[in-house]
Protein backbone atom coordinates (compact mmCIF):
# COMPACT_ATOMS: atom_id res chain seq x y z
CA UNK A 1 0.00 0.00 0.00
CA UNK A 2 3.19 2.51 0.19
CA UNK A 3 2.97 3.75 -3.29
CA UNK A 4 -0.75 5.04 -2.71
CA UNK A 5 0.33 6.94 0.36
CA UNK A 6 2.16 9.76 -0.71
CA UNK A 7 0.23 10.57 -4.14
CA UNK A 8 -2.67 10.80 -1.68
CA UNK A 9 -1.07 13.32 1.02
CA UNK A 10 -0.57 15.31 -2.11
CA UNK A 11 -3.87 15.03 -3.28
CA UNK A 12 -4.96 16.48 0.11
CA UNK A 13 -5.62 13.27 1.89
CA UNK A 14 -4.74 12.22 5.33
CA UNK A 15 -3.47 8.98 5.09
CA UNK A 16 -3.35 6.42 7.46
CA UNK A 17 -1.19 2.84 6.40
CA UNK A 18 -2.07 0.45 8.92
CA UNK A 19 0.21 -2.78 9.30
CA UNK A 20 -1.99 -5.51 10.69
CA UNK A 21 -1.36 -7.95 13.62
CA UNK A 22 1.19 -10.16 12.75
CA UNK A 23 2.55 -8.61 9.78
CA UNK A 24 5.78 -6.68 9.30
CA UNK A 25 7.40 -8.83 12.14
CA UNK A 26 8.43 -12.12 11.87
CA UNK A 27 6.68 -15.58 11.15
CA UNK A 28 6.23 -17.17 13.80
CA UNK A 29 4.01 -13.50 15.31
CA UNK A 30 1.96 -14.19 12.17
CA UNK A 31 1.08 -17.44 13.43
CA UNK A 32 -0.38 -16.35 16.32
CA UNK A 33 -3.03 -14.14 15.18
CA UNK A 34 -6.48 -14.81 13.10
CA UNK A 35 -8.56 -12.90 11.03
CA UNK A 36 -10.36 -11.64 13.59
CA UNK A 37 -7.03 -10.05 14.97
CA UNK A 38 -6.97 -8.65 11.18
CA UNK A 39 -10.07 -7.27 11.32
CA UNK A 40 -9.15 -5.94 14.63
CA UNK A 41 -6.56 -3.87 13.56
CA UNK A 42 -8.08 -2.25 10.75
CA UNK A 43 -10.93 -1.19 13.54
CA UNK A 44 -8.70 0.24 15.68
CA UNK A 45 -7.09 1.98 12.59
CA UNK A 46 -9.94 3.36 11.35
CA UNK A 47 -11.35 4.58 15.04
CA UNK A 48 -8.03 6.25 15.38
CA UNK A 49 -8.03 8.09 12.06
CA UNK A 50 -11.83 9.00 12.27
CA UNK A 51 -10.82 10.74 15.70
CA UNK A 52 -8.75 13.33 13.35
CA UNK A 53 -11.13 13.80 10.25
CA UNK A 54 -13.89 14.67 8.90
CA UNK A 55 -15.15 11.66 6.32
CA UNK A 56 -12.90 8.47 5.95
CA UNK A 57 -12.70 6.44 3.26
CA UNK A 58 -11.26 2.82 3.55
CA UNK A 59 -8.95 1.29 0.95
CA UNK A 60 -7.52 -2.02 0.58
CA UNK A 61 -5.51 -4.62 -1.20
CA UNK A 62 -6.15 -8.15 -1.19
CA UNK A 63 -7.16 -9.24 2.16
CA UNK A 64 -6.76 -5.57 2.47
CA UNK A 65 -9.98 -4.45 0.64
CA UNK A 66 -11.94 -7.26 2.43
CA UNK A 67 -11.18 -5.62 5.75
CA UNK A 68 -12.56 -2.22 4.37
CA UNK A 69 -15.50 -3.81 3.09
CA UNK A 70 -16.28 -5.27 6.94
CA UNK A 71 -15.61 -1.70 7.96
CA UNK A 72 -17.85 -0.08 5.66
CA UNK A 73 -20.64 -2.73 6.26
CA UNK A 74 -20.21 -1.29 10.26
CA UNK A 75 -19.03 2.64 10.03
CA UNK A 76 -20.36 5.20 8.55
CA UNK A 77 -17.12 5.61 5.74
CA UNK A 78 -17.31 7.95 3.05
CA UNK A 79 -16.51 5.41 0.48
CA UNK A 80 -14.68 2.21 0.16
CA UNK A 81 -12.09 1.02 -2.43
CA UNK A 82 -10.90 -2.75 -3.09
CA UNK A 83 -8.33 -4.21 -4.93
CA UNK A 84 -7.91 -7.48 -6.18
CA UNK A 85 -9.83 -8.47 -2.82
CA UNK A 86 -11.53 -11.78 -1.99
CA UNK A 87 -15.10 -12.60 -0.60
CA UNK A 88 -13.88 -16.10 -1.16
CA UNK A 89 -10.57 -18.18 -1.79
CA UNK A 90 -11.86 -20.87 -4.26
CA UNK A 91 -15.45 -22.52 -5.68
CA UNK A 92 -15.86 -25.15 -6.87
CA UNK A 93 -18.58 -24.86 -9.42
CA UNK A 94 -17.65 -23.48 -11.83
CA UNK A 95 -13.87 -24.48 -10.46
CA UNK A 96 -12.03 -21.20 -9.57
CA UNK A 97 -8.94 -21.75 -7.70
CA UNK A 98 -5.10 -21.31 -7.57
CA UNK A 99 -4.44 -24.15 -6.00
CA UNK A 100 -6.35 -27.46 -6.10
CA UNK A 101 -5.61 -28.46 -2.06
CA UNK A 102 -7.27 -25.58 -1.31
CA UNK A 103 -10.71 -27.45 -0.40
CA UNK A 104 -8.83 -29.65 1.70
CA UNK A 105 -7.14 -26.63 4.33
CA UNK A 106 -9.54 -27.48 6.46
CA UNK A 107 -8.37 -30.44 7.37
CA UNK A 108 -4.69 -30.29 6.07
CA UNK A 109 -3.94 -27.71 9.16
CA UNK A 110 -4.79 -30.65 11.41
CA UNK A 111 -2.44 -33.23 9.68
CA UNK A 112 0.27 -30.60 8.35
CA UNK A 113 0.09 -26.95 9.95
CA UNK A 114 3.15 -25.45 8.15
CA UNK A 115 3.04 -26.01 4.53
CA UNK A 116 6.59 -25.69 2.41
CA UNK A 117 6.53 -23.63 -0.47
CA UNK A 118 8.42 -22.42 -3.21
CA UNK A 119 10.32 -18.80 -2.45
CA UNK A 120 9.01 -16.02 -4.74
CA UNK A 121 10.83 -15.62 -8.16
CA UNK A 122 12.96 -12.88 -7.73
CA UNK A 123 12.19 -11.59 -11.75
CA UNK A 124 8.29 -11.67 -10.30
CA UNK A 125 9.51 -9.18 -7.25
CA UNK A 126 11.12 -7.20 -9.51
CA UNK A 127 7.24 -6.87 -11.46
CA UNK A 128 5.40 -6.28 -8.66
CA UNK A 129 7.57 -5.72 -5.72
CA UNK A 130 5.93 -7.34 -2.20
CA UNK A 131 7.65 -8.03 1.49
CA UNK A 132 5.89 -10.88 3.53
CA UNK A 133 6.41 -14.33 4.83
CA UNK A 134 7.38 -15.61 1.43
CA UNK A 135 8.34 -19.96 0.47
CA UNK A 136 6.20 -21.02 3.72
CA UNK A 137 2.28 -21.20 4.20
CA UNK A 138 0.75 -21.61 7.86
CA UNK A 139 -2.70 -23.79 6.84
CA UNK A 140 -4.57 -22.38 10.47
CA UNK A 141 -3.78 -19.07 9.45
CA UNK A 142 -4.88 -19.76 6.16
CA UNK A 143 -8.19 -21.19 6.97
CA UNK A 144 -9.14 -18.43 9.43
CA UNK A 145 -8.54 -16.17 6.23
CA UNK A 146 -10.95 -18.23 3.92
CA UNK A 147 -13.60 -18.30 6.88
CA UNK A 148 -12.90 -14.55 7.88
CA UNK A 149 -13.55 -13.67 3.99
CA UNK A 150 -16.25 -15.71 3.45
CA UNK A 151 -17.83 -13.77 6.36
CA UNK A 152 -17.62 -10.17 5.03
CA UNK A 153 -19.17 -11.50 1.83
CA UNK A 154 -22.00 -12.23 4.12
CA UNK A 155 -22.68 -9.04 5.23
CA UNK A 156 -21.98 -6.79 2.10
CA UNK A 157 -25.55 -5.65 1.64
CA UNK A 158 -24.96 -3.48 4.29
CA UNK A 159 -22.12 -1.75 2.55
CA UNK A 160 -23.83 1.60 1.45
CA UNK A 161 -20.98 3.80 1.13
CA UNK A 162 -19.84 4.71 -2.60
CA UNK A 163 -17.60 2.21 -3.96
CA UNK A 164 -14.63 1.34 -6.43
CA UNK A 165 -13.49 -2.10 -6.83
CA UNK A 166 -10.80 -3.05 -8.79
CA UNK A 167 -9.63 -6.33 -10.04
CA UNK A 168 -7.81 -8.17 -13.29
CA UNK A 169 -9.50 -10.37 -15.06
CA UNK A 170 -6.34 -12.78 -14.86
CA UNK A 171 -5.78 -12.70 -11.14
CA UNK A 172 -4.37 -16.31 -9.41
CA UNK A 173 -4.37 -15.54 -6.24
CA UNK A 174 -8.17 -14.13 -5.74
CA UNK A 175 -10.26 -15.23 -8.48
CA UNK A 176 -11.73 -12.31 -10.58
CA UNK A 177 -15.29 -13.81 -10.02
CA UNK A 178 -15.08 -12.06 -6.71
CA UNK A 179 -15.41 -7.98 -8.19
CA UNK A 180 -18.82 -9.53 -10.07
CA UNK A 181 -19.70 -10.55 -6.41
CA UNK A 182 -19.07 -7.85 -4.44
CA UNK A 183 -20.47 -5.56 -7.06
CA UNK A 184 -23.59 -7.65 -7.06
CA UNK A 185 -24.04 -7.62 -3.35
CA UNK A 186 -23.65 -4.33 -1.54
CA UNK A 187 -25.98 -1.77 -1.53
CA UNK A 188 -24.09 1.06 -2.64
CA UNK A 189 -25.75 3.42 -4.93
CA UNK A 190 -22.67 4.54 -6.57
CA UNK A 191 -20.57 1.16 -7.98
CA UNK A 192 -18.12 1.26 -10.02
CA UNK A 193 -16.17 -1.77 -11.12
CA UNK A 194 -12.47 -1.48 -12.81
CA UNK A 195 -10.96 -4.63 -14.48
CA UNK A 196 -7.62 -3.26 -15.16
CA UNK A 197 -5.63 -6.21 -18.02
CA UNK A 198 -2.02 -7.01 -17.35
CA UNK A 199 0.08 -8.63 -19.95
CA UNK A 200 2.89 -10.11 -18.42
CA UNK A 201 3.61 -13.89 -18.22
CA UNK A 202 5.69 -13.87 -15.03
CA UNK A 203 3.52 -12.77 -11.88
CA UNK A 204 -0.03 -13.89 -10.19
CA UNK A 205 -1.32 -10.83 -11.65
CA UNK A 206 -2.09 -9.87 -8.07
CA UNK A 207 -0.12 -6.90 -6.98
CA UNK A 208 -2.18 -4.11 -8.43
CA UNK A 209 -0.60 -1.15 -6.37
CA UNK A 210 3.09 -2.40 -6.49
CA UNK A 211 2.64 -3.85 -10.46
CA UNK A 212 5.07 -1.72 -12.93
CA UNK A 213 1.95 -1.73 -15.27
CA UNK A 214 -1.05 -1.17 -13.35
CA UNK A 215 0.14 0.72 -9.72
CA UNK A 216 0.23 4.41 -11.76
CA UNK A 217 -3.77 3.54 -12.30
CA UNK A 218 -4.44 2.15 -9.54
CA UNK A 219 -3.37 5.50 -8.22
CA UNK A 220 -5.25 7.68 -10.52
CA UNK A 221 -8.27 5.61 -10.47
CA UNK A 222 -8.58 6.54 -6.77
CA UNK A 223 -7.84 10.03 -7.12
CA UNK A 224 -10.95 10.08 -9.56
CA UNK A 225 -12.94 8.20 -7.44
CA UNK A 226 -12.45 10.76 -4.28
CA UNK A 227 -13.27 14.02 -7.13
CA UNK A 228 -15.90 12.27 -7.92
CA UNK A 229 -17.84 10.59 -4.75
CA UNK A 230 -15.69 12.86 -1.69
CA UNK A 231 -15.63 16.11 -3.46
CA UNK A 232 -11.66 16.67 -2.39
Amino acid sequence: MEPLVHPLEVFGCVVSNCTLPGHGTTFDDFCTTWFEDWAAGAEQAYEELAQRVDRVVVIGLSMGGTLALHLASKYPVAGVVTMASPVYVYKLFPPQMKDWRLPFVGLLRHVRPIWPGSPRRAEANEIAPWEGYDGVTSLPQLWSLMEGVKKAGRTLDRVTAPLLAMHCPTDRTAPSGNVWEIMRKVSSKYRRMELIPIEETVTAHHMLTTHRETRERVCGLIQDFLVKTVGL
